[in-house]
């Protein structure tokens, strides 16, 4: 955290710390819910025969996703509660964000496109709001990431 250093980031790294900790929220009640073992199909997305999904979405869900649910129960849980301490504490905030993409591309896709409306919506902006943490990378403020990666100091004048 270099407080010293003049910076543009401070609006996003707010952002951030929201995104954070709704998505490290999210991830806790999914373990405290025990997620994986349950319907979390049905509960997210709906009946899959009768849901309008894209149709190659739709067989990525059918051929993998449900026949190996608890496995991608854990896998939703855990990215949630990783991405969102992540981008709560600054750390590695550009690598957690393209994981946060990713699931959150495949949220539209399921629970998104399943539902319309609100829930679309949300998975929409959330998803532009990964790309900015991609490109700004506001983990450098008040974040581990300017602690950790700041270079040492390198190019400094001693005092």
């Amino acid at each position: 955290m270099n407080l010293k250093e003049r910076t543009y980031l401070w609006y996003i790294a707010v952002l951030r710390i929201y995104v954070g900790y709704y998505m490290l929220q999210q991830g806790v009640r999914k373990f405290q819910r025990d997620f994986p073992k349950g319907d979390w199909i049905g509960r997210q997305i709906g009946d899959l025969a009768n849901v309008d999904l894209y149709s190659w979405y739709k067989k990525f869900l059918l051929d993998y996703v449900v026949p190996h649910h608890e496995l991608f129960g854990y896998l939703v849980m855990i990215g949630e509660i990783a991405v969102g301490a992540c981008l709560l504490l600054g750390f590695c905030t550009r690598f957690a964000a393209i994981i946060g993409l990713f699931m959150l591309v495949n949220y539209f896709f399921g629970p998104g496109m399943a539902r319309g409306g609100a829930a679309l919506a949300q998975q929409q902006t959330f998803i532009v709001t990964m790309v900015i943490f991609i490109l700004a990378n506001p983990g450098r403020t008040l974040g581990l990431d300017g602690l950790l990666f700041s270079g040492g100091g390198k190019g400094k004048e001693p005092r």
